[in-house]
């Protein structure tokens, strides 16, 4: 054990009361992959069955939280690269006694989420990422574009970009925004916070069921 480091349960009881008062049950923060949003999913689906949660809320909590991680995967600024990475899990192969052909390069991108309830029962999903400030504008705008619109209006504006295809530079269909918004019936919110370093944006993106 490093000598420069003694654990402190303290802190950590503290980071889960901070956790519980805002009403959160599900929090993960740190590299994500397809793996990890597979695993987190199995685990929400079987928590909102065990709650007996609503279907019709809960199937747009959990393809809100998909389409929130998704956009993580594709769109986070702090990312682990494909060598970074695979050296990384040569390492772990080796010391673990596994062949370095299990070794997965893909990249790795960081962001944070959590799923909570507020004290009027009102369920949330929230998503945060790092952004290169060149791209604040144009995320601000896609974001800004789709505020007041309900279902049936996002429902039709997704259609018409589904037929178009997706922008250039998108990594998906281009929709990620308008679907979060459509399975929360236009009840969303999102903040941009500038980060120290005039390089990157903090960006928080939240749904309301």
């Amino acid at each position: 054990m490093s000598t420069a480091h003694k654990l402190n349960g303290a802190s950590f009881l503290e980071l889960r009361h901070q956790l519980e008062s805002r009403g959160i049950v599900f929090s993960y923060c740190g590299y994500l992959n397809e793996s990890i949003l597979s695993g987190i999913g199995n685990a929400l689906q079987s928590k909102m069955a065990i709650d007996q949660t609503d279907q019709k809320i809960s199937r747009g909590i959990f393809s809100t939280f998909v389409e929130q991680v998704q956009n993580v995967i594709r769109y986070s600024a702090e990312t682990i690269g494909p060598e970074e990475r695979a050296k990384l899990e040569r390492e772990a192969a080796l010391a673990e006694g596994r062949s370095e052909n299990e070794v997965d390069d893909g990249e790795l991108r960081y962001g944070l989420i959590t799923i909570g309830e507020t004290p009027d029962g009102t369920r949330f999903v929230t998503c945060a990422n790092l952004i290169k400030n060149e791209n604040v504008e144009r995320v601000s705008a896609s974001l800004e574009s789709i505020r007041g619109l309900n279902r049936k209006e996002l429902t039709t504006l997704m259609r018409e970009h589904l037929k178009a295809g997706p922008p250039e530079g998108s990594k998906g269909a281009g929709v990620g925004f308008i679907s979060i918004a459509r399975e929360a019936n236009g009840n969303w919110e999102y903040d941009m916070v500038p980060m120290p370093d005039g390089e990157f944006t903090f960006f928080c993106l939240e749904a309301y069921f």
